[in-house]
């Protein structure tokens, strides 16, 4: 269970479970279609969601692990000052980043000239 998002219920058994680049390239998918993220929770009775709410919204017959939603909620909430629009760019560069990390081809960061 997330101790990030308590919210979260857990999937049922044989539910497709997203692992490593997967998981994050589709996070950062569903990220790409919200206006803004929310800070501190999963989701608003507006139809405002996190970076993990967004991912659920858009696809709610997969799973994560644990471990991966806590670490992704904890950068999304680790902004409070920021406007949702602006945790959305930084989301965004940081979930970008974690791709170029784990290796995923077109995430690479460029050579400064």
């Amino acid at each position: 269970m997330s101790k990030v998002r308590p919210t979260l219920i857990n999937a049922r058994p044989g539910t497709p479970c997203m692992r490593n680049g997967t998981a994050y390239l589709m996070i950062l998918n569903a990220v790409e279609q919200q206006k803004g993220l929310i800070h501190g929770q999963l989701e608003t009775a507006e139809g405002d969601y996190c970076a993990i709410g967004s991912y659920f919204h858009v696809n709610e017959r997969t799973s994560l692990p644990d471990e991966l939603i806590d670490e992704v909620a904890a950068v999304n909430d680790s902004m409070p000052q920021l406007t949702p629009v602006q945790r959305k760019k930084r989301m965004m560069q940081w979930l970008k980043w974690k791709l170029a990390d784990l290796g995923m081809a077109g995430y690479h960061r460029r050579k400064k000239q």
